[in-house]
């Protein structure tokens, strides 16, 4: 909601602050007394272009500025944080500076803003209907918002949005795989060639060295047996062997052991090394009896060698430990990117399923978009009827894709059709878009009439209209202040009027005047406090400056009316 607007150095208006009321505000003043600057400043608070001699003679800027209330709107505010914005107690302050050479700066809260974020925030602040610019019922992504607003089909939307957005990720990722398919495979085919080689030799570890050992005493077999015979002979079976001299020095140092317990204990020393020789000769028998020269078994561990020996130069001559460590490693990449190859179908299967959901939800959408199509219309019709426009009507106008099958490029967030509003302005006329037909007066009162169907369906916000009462008079104009009050019950209301059974009903009324003042045009702006001023105000709408008793009397009796009669149906 807009509180407060103030204006300074900004055409007539040199210093111009105005609070707002929640409800229906109605502008009236005479013509040509300056009620559309105040349009002029709120198209700049809504992003519009600021030109030469916006800037009032003699000064250096102009500036505008806007209040709004975000209470009641935790989506905006949400929406201006996410910006990089600051809100002060739930208030946000817009402001535009302009120089005399047209130029202008934009600031949202605290900080600078670009025209264009100040449009995006400006579109859920402030709609204006008239002839400044933007023109928001002029956009076709409008026209979508208010058709689905009036379906109530929120879930079908969100389920459309969704599952496009997910479809579009499902396709940069296949992308993304697709990109590097090529340079996948390649390596892929390195790794499985390089894994078949170490495969068909299949080292184990310190394998090489075991061979090396076991080729060594192979090759020296006869020598190794001499030696372990000669070795058997000297400590336990030859004449006068080491076993039976330590078994005889032991019995002797045994037999002197009742004289002292150390030749006892050296007694024993000895016989335990006696066992500890009839190990080891047990140990060099079985090893004389296995030791004997293989020439096949020879054979195999030289082939053996060999081919460890070429598999290390095919791997850069590394250890052999290390070739063996690189194989885990490549086997985790191979599988790593064969895994790949099953991502990307996995992702199409789930891309498949997801178009399945996204076609049966955006099918839902449009039925929905059907019915409420045709609702629209006939409301919008008589609604346009009791504004002075029988003869128009709005056609909603579905477009769909025409594609006979719907793939994953095609699915839009916005669902299966295009949709766009026309207007028949005259009956054996075809129907064409509203930028094409609409004048100003036309489009406010189709967008008045648009809100009077949806009954507050959109979210609460400013709406400004401009010239809606152009060309209406008598019940259509009494029609049109019942329709400005009824909308006040669920959007805050800034109406420019030359009308006064409109400005009867105002909840807040603000005059334009023009007054000179040391020798210079400025416009006055004022808010009607006492119930005098309005039935003044109302008096000089129905019979000039110089108003009769009678339209005193006729304007006190609007007043009265309209307040006792106050959002009654048209």
């Amino acid at each position: 909601m807009l509180v407060r607007l103030r204006i300074n150095n900004f055409v007539l208006a040199r210093d111009v602050t105005l609070e707002l009321a929640p409800g229906l505000n109605l502008i009236t003043g005479e013509t040509g007394a300056g009620k559309s600057l105040i349009v002029g400043a709120l198209a700049l608070i809504a992003g519009a272009r600021a030109e030469q001699g916006m800037v009032r003679q003699g000064t250096d800027r102009a500036r505008v500025e806007a209040l709004f209330d975000l209470r009641g709107r935790p989506d905006l505010s949400a929406l201006v944080t996410r910006h990089g914005y600051d809100i002060e107690d739930s208030e946000l302050l817009v402001r535009r500076e302009l120089t005399p050479d047209g130029r202008s700066k934009a600031f949202v809260g605290s900080g600078t803003a670009t025209v264009a974020a100040l449009r995006t925030l400006s579109a859920e602040l402030i709609e204006l209907h008239g002839q400044h610019e933007p023109q928001v019922l002029l956009q076709p992504d409008y026209h979508r918002e208010l058709l689905d607003r009036s379906c109530g089909s929120s879930e079908a939307r969100v389920a459309v949005r969704r599952s496009a957005n997910r479809l579009k990720e499902f396709a940069t990722k296949i992308a993304e795989l697709q990109a590097h398919a090529l340079a996948r495979e390649g390596r892929l085919e390195l790794l499985r060639f390089r894994l078949t080689e170490f495969g068909e030799v299949a080292p184990q570890p310190g394998e090489e060295q075991a061979l090396r050992e076991e080729r060594d005493r192979l090759r020296h077999a006869e020598d190794i047996g001499e030696a372990l015979r000669s070795a058997l002979e000297l400590i336990y079976e030859g004449e006068g062997a080491a076993l039976d001299r330590i078994h005889a020095a032991s019995r002797k140092l045994l037999a002197q052991g009742q004289r002292s317990p150390a030749y006892e204990d050296l007694g024993e020393r000895l016989d335990e090394l006696r066992i500890e020789i009839g190990d080891i000769a047990t140990e060099l028998r079985t090893e004389s009896d296995d030791l004997v020269p293989n020439p096949t078994r020879l054979g195999e561990i030289e082939d053996r060698l060999h081919a460890l020996e070429r598999l290390r130069r095919r791997f850069e001559d590394a250890p052999l430990e290390d070739i063996i460590a690189d194989a885990a490693e490549m086997q985790r990449e191979a599988d790593e990117l064969a895994s790949q190859g099953s991502s990307e179908e996995a992702l199409r299967q789930d891309a498949a399923r997801e178009l399945k959901q996204y076609i049966e939800s955006a099918e839902q959408l449009s039925a929905a978009r059907a019915a409420a199509a045709s609702r629209l219309q006939e409301q919008v019709a008589g609604s346009l009827a009791d504004l002075a426009m029988p003869k128009a009507r709005l056609e909603v106008a579905l477009s769909p894709h025409g594609l006979e099958e719907i793939g994953p490029d095609d699915a839009r967030p916005e669902g299966l059709e295009d949709i766009e509003f026309l207007l028949q302005a005259n009956p054996g006329e075809p129907a064409r878009p509203l930028r094409k037909v609409a004048s100003g007066g036309e489009l406010s009162r189709l967008m008045l009439a648009l809100d009077m169907a949806l009954e507050g369906g959109l979210p609460r916000r400013t709406l400004l209209f401009d010239e809606v009462d152009q060309g209406l008079g008598g019940e259509a104009a009494e029609r049109l202040g019942v329709f400005l009050s009824r909308l006040a019950r669920h959007h805050q209301v800034i109406c420019i009027t030359h009308l006064p059974q409109v400005a009867a009903r105002a909840e807040q009324h603000i005059t334009v005047s023009k007054k000179v003042r040391s020798g210079r045009t400025v416009a006055v702006v004022k808010t009607l406090d006492e119930r005098l001023d309005r039935v003044a105000e109302l008096a000089r709408m129905l019979g000039g400056q110089r108003a009769s008793d009678g339209a005193y009397r006729h304007a006190e009796e609007m007043i009265r009316r309209s307040q006792k009669n106050a959002g009654a149906s048209p």
